[in-house]
């Protein structure tokens, strides 16, 4: 699946992927490029397993790789919070690097 910005690579496993999943798996997870323009892909791997679904989300960015985890319910409720934490560590990142920047800039 390919949105505007970076691909998104989906593997789900023990229930159907639903063009409904997976148009809601997009939507949610196909702007996360506004937090930051290093993104370059983002492979989502969803996971029913006695009536849970896990999710396991894993962006690359320029020079680092973000991991995240995530349990659910239902696989919706899983990619919300997948997205939730992303976001999170996107920006982080994103002030760390300006950060550093700044910092450069001071000492020159």
């Amino acid at each position: 699946m390919r949105e505007e910005g970076y691909p998104i690579n989906v593997l789900v496993k023990n229930f159907p992927a639903t063009d409904v999943l997976m148009d809601y798996i997009r939507k949610r997870l196909g702007n996360l490029d506004k937090f930051s323009d290093m993104v370059q892909h983002l492979d989502v791997h969803l996971e029913e397993e006695r009536g849970v679904y896990k999710g396991i989300g894993i962006l690359k960015i320029k020079g680092k790789t973000i991991r995240v985890e995530v349990k659910g319910k239902d696989p919706m409720s899983a990619v919300d919070e997948m997205k939730d934490l992303l976001s999170r560590e996107v920006k982080k990142e994103k002030e760390k690097i300006s950060k550093e920047r700044r910092r450069d800039r001071e000492v020159d």
